[in-house]
């Protein structure tokens, strides 16, 4: 019990033991004074709830290992013994959760309550087929064929649930004779972005799918193992026993259930916006990125609209839209209301939501933008435009006419229309432009509107493709005037990054020039090494001072905390070291990049995915991705430029690509762009890598 009765510890018993306790706690308690009515009152009221519910909850065990856990791919997810279900139809009906019944599972064996009128008889095992599925909620109902009718549950109202009212967390495996309970609170409702009600009682893989009762025994909702993606979960059992756990309410299944009878496998319903802002919780509700052929670009959504509500539920930040978004499956249709610049009155849209999108792949015009501060003397700086430093080769761009020190002021897809007709959407930072553009597909299009020595000029242009080669035979075209951390700049320093309590201590090649542009940087993973000593950091930095120092990067060596090995500890100190990077510095986040030599390269790809959020590159140096490594389809949202580096110049292209093939092809499916670095010495690494890092902004 998560809730102490007396001086009874939070567990979770079975029906008996926990009936036993209770009575040995009376028992004691007599002795010295008479239990409170109220509390006796409690514990009656909760025996009722039990015993009410306990013909509905069932046993759930697999019934072998699933196709991928038997193939070891992937995508297997391997069982962690019985689980429990609710039934919902007494025909045979029982709901329970993805962890009991992995996604390529079929069959599962489901263990029936013993019969009230025949108890001692053996129980009844019965073979539960799945019949469909909630991905959103990840739900699965199972049907089997009993004897007899099974007792259906009562289920809570929605108006019922409140914050604070008791729950009872209920389960069926440690005896499959008697149900397992556990007494908490409502601690929330509307949580894991409004799919789940919150609880404090003990939540644990035996009770998952088991049922969530109130005080009076009605099911509040099925218990389920739900990501809490803000703090950092990817499996949902994290929170194993926290005193968090969550329960799908009753009132958003049932009028799913005839669908999952029909055999429906329900998915999450996706709209294809995106946001540019740093703060994806309290960020303005300002849509930057329209996905191609998205329901969001059917309807007519554009980069700029503002989202004031979704069926009728008013929207002030983006983690409204999330709550509003979230819960809805595919084929639900929606009512948005947004406003436009330049429009008075609101505009109200519907759209169809869709389980999938259209493969992204970013497009570019081949600019890559200055680096704007954000702080001067503590305020911040109004941008006004997309300066360009830089013109990357035979891009869009330099075929246009643009050049470095121009100004890009709005920009506007042509769609067919007279010029003087175009809607063009202002540019205030080089993030809406990136915004703009992670909407489009190659080939696409559009207008830039550019100021060049205070003369406004129109230059129409066709998006390309993201290059995946990082450096061309040429260098980028640049003035010195447009890029001012090139040329004689003075030699970059070495600092140390000390984390307190930490034995390992980070190193960092940091420009001396302390006013400029933000940094962009790059963390560097070289062979286990364990506690680096100073005269390893010099002579590591020596190849590293003209080339951070040129492109204003921030090159970071973090040392092993195992001199034979990289350690999941050592991800911690990855995150604590940039931290304190930042706040020496002022970093730039669109420029931030791993990389690393054989195990060293391994374990920056485990970092980056580790801080995907963050992380715009990961070049692995005569390493491999990790063969169990799950690669991501890319997104606006989750942009990753991928290197596979040799220290030689020897080898052809072809050569180059043969010990990494099938990642590159896994890579490249994924919509996940992918190039080659060769470099003949160190000094030429460190070169070729920090003008990747400068490369990473490229628009």
């Amino acid at each position: 019990m998560n809730r102490t009765m007396g001086c009874v510890p939070s567990y979770c018993f079975s029906l008996t033991a926990w009936l036993l306790c209770i009575a040995s706690l009376n028992f004691h308690c007599a002795a010295l004074a008479e239990p409170p009515e109220q509390t006796l009152a409690e514990q009656i009221a909760f025996q009722t709830a039990v015993r009410t519910i306990a013909q509905s909850v069932v046993r759930v065990e697999a019934s072998g290992l699933s196709i991928a856990a038997l193939q070891g791919g992937r995508d297997a997810t391997p069982t962690a013994g019985p689980s429990s279900g609710l039934v919902v139809g007494s025909e045979g009906w029982i709901l329970t959760t993805e962890f009991a019944v992995p996604p390529d599972m079929k069959e599962v064996v489901i263990t029936l309550p013993p019969n009230q009128k025949t108890p001692k008889q053996p129980l009844e095992r019965l073979v539960g087929r799945v019949v469909g599925r909630d991905l959103n909620r990840r739900l699965v109902l199972l049907k089997c064929n009993p004897k007899i009718p099974l007792a259906e549950p009562q289920f809570a109202t929605q108006k019922s649930i409140r914050q604070g009212q008791w729950a009872l967390a209920v389960g069926r495996v440690w005896d499959p004779y008697e149900p397992s309970v556990a007494i908490g609170i409502v601690s929330a409702v509307d949580r894991c972005w409004s799919r789940a009600i919150q609880t404090d009682a003990a939540i644990s893989p035996v009770n998952y799918g088991g049922p969530l009762l109130d005080i009076q025994g009605h099911v509040l909702g099925v218990i389920a193992p739900l990501l809490a993606e803000t703090a950092g979960m990817e499996t949902g059992t994290e929170l194993y026993d926290s005193g968090v756990g969550f329960a799908v309410p009753m009132h958003d299944i049932a009028p799913l259930l005839p669908r999952l009878k029909k055999g429906e496998t329900l998915r999450p319903g996706l709209l294809g916006i995106g946001y540019s802002t740093t703060d994806p919780i309290n960020g303005r509700p300002v849509i930057e990125i329209v996905r191609a052929d998205s329901p969001a670009a059917k309807a007519g959504m554009q980069s700029g609209d503002q989202i004031t509500s979704v069926d009728g539920q008013t929207i002030q930040r983006i983690a409204d839209i999330r709550h509003a978004l979230t819960p809805k499956l595919a084929g639900d249709l929606i009512k948005i209301t947004l406003r436009r610049d330049g429009e008075k009155t609101p505009r109200t849209i519907e759209a169809v939501l869709t389980d999938t999108l259209p493969p992204w792949k970013r497009s570019m015009i081949g600019i890559i933008p200055a680096r704007q501060t954000l702080k001067t003397k503590n305020k911040k700086v109004e941008n006004n435009g997309v300066i360009i430093n830089s013109i990357w080769p035979n891009s869009p761009a330099e075929k246009a006419g643009l050049a470095p020190q121009d100004t890009i002021t709005a920009i506007a897809l042509t769609r067919g229309e007279d010029e003087d007709s175009l809607s063009f959407r202002p540019l205030a930072s080089s993030n809406q432009l990136a915004g703009f553009l992670g909407g489009l597909t190659g080939s696409t299009s559009v207008v830039l509107k550019v100021r060049r020595e205070d003369v406004f000029q129109d230059f129409p242009l066709t998006t390309a493709l993201f290059p995946g080669t990082p450096l061309p035979g040429t260098p980028l075209k640049d003035t010195p005037a447009a890029t001012p951390i090139r040329g004689n700049a003075p030699p970059a320093a070495i600092v140390k990054l000390d984390i307190p309590e930490v034995a390992e201590t980070s190193w960092a090649v940091v420009p001396d020039q302390q006013e400029g542009p933000p940094l962009g940087v790059l963390v560097f993973f070289d062979e286990p090494s364990g506690i680096l000593s100073e005269n390893t950091v010099t002579a590591w930095a020596a190849s590293w001072r003209r080339a951070a120092s040129r492109h204003r990067v921030a090159a970071v060596l973090l040392p092993s905390s195992d001199s034979n090995t990289w350690r999941q500890a050592d991800l911690e100190r990855v995150g604590k070291t940039i931290n304190v990077l930042s706040q020496r510095y002022e970093i730039d986040p669109t420029r931030i990049a791993f990389a690393g030599f054989r195990a060293g390269g391994t374990f920056a790809w485990l970092g980056a995915n580790r801080f995907e959020a963050i992380v715009r590159g990961v070049c692995l140096i005569d390493a491999d991705i990790p063969r169990r490594s799950k690669i991501q389809e890319a997104s606006p949202e989750r942009f990753r430029w991928v290197l596979f580096g040799t220290g030689t110049q020897k080898n052809t292209n072809a050569e180059m690509q043969q010990p990494f093939r099938k990642s590159e092809q896994q890579l490249r499916s994924a919509g996940i762009p992918v190039g080659l670095l060769s470099f003949s010495n160190d000094e030429e690494k460190a070169l070729r890598l920090c003008q990747w890092v400068e490369a990473l902004g490229l628009l």
